[in-house]
């Protein structure tokens, strides 16, 4: 019954906000093949770094352990900036540009970093953006899209609220609890994608490095 009615929730809210959701994902979609194409625009210079440096990547994980604390450390600091920057933007009047251009800049980083490894290592490249990308950003970029519907509908709440004021003012506290509340319950997948990308994703790369290792 309970999970019915969870179903229910949120097939209304999704259904409710299908056209935001839509436009945030084609903006991710923008973001990402916009990053692929920036590849390609890459100096002879910089896509040798890059590929020296990927390469050194990659010896350094198949022969070194990994220090997944750390790494937990700096995939939390980096996730957290972007969840608060999505949070700071739903609570300002014109946060809902910003929204789009996190998600934008969300897309890029994957598009470039995808785009670079499969250009760099052709088909083993696509095997290994399927170990080590696919799991984390699977779980990620659902609640980014999510967190920043959530961010644009408190936001125009709050534009609406300057419209009628007194009559939607106690409305406009339990909104911003229950805004801030979404935006916990999603960061707590975040968090388990910050996990596995810290203690299960090395794992995957030293078992792989022997045959996709850049010579």
């Amino acid at each position: 019954m309970l999970l019915y009615k969870i179903q229910e929730i949120l097939y209304k809210h999704f259904r409710n906000n299908v056209n935001r959701y839509f436009s945030l994902f084609m903006m991710l979609i923008i973001g990402i093949s916009a990053g692929a194409f920036t590849v390609n625009g890459l100096s002879a210079v910089q896509n040798e770094e890059l590929v020296n440096y990927f390469a050194g990547f990659l010896k350094i994980m198949g022969n070194q352990k990994v220090n997944s604390s750390e790494l937990l450390i700096i995939s939390l600091q980096e996730n957290a900036k972007l969840v608060a920057l999505l949070w700071i933007s739903g609570v300002t009047i014109i946060g809902i540009p910003f929204i789009y251009l996190l998600v934008l800049s969300k897309g890029f980083a994957i598009g470039f970093s995808s785009g670079f490894i499969m250009q760099t290592m052709g088909i083993k490249g696509i095997l290994f953006g399927l170990l080590t990308l696919l799991p984390k950003e699977i779980i990620i970029l659902p609640c980014i899209i999510a967190l920043g519907v959530n961010g644009m509908n408190f936001s125009l709440n709050i534009i609406k609220s300057k419209s009628i004021k007194q009559a939607l003012k106690q409305n406009l506290k339990m909104d911003f609890l229950g805004y801030s509340l979404c935006t916990v319950f999603f960061s707590v997948f975040i968090l388990i994608a910050v996990l596995i990308e810290a203690y299960i994703l090395p794992v995957f790369i030293r078992m792989i490095t022997p045959v996709i290792i850049v010579t």
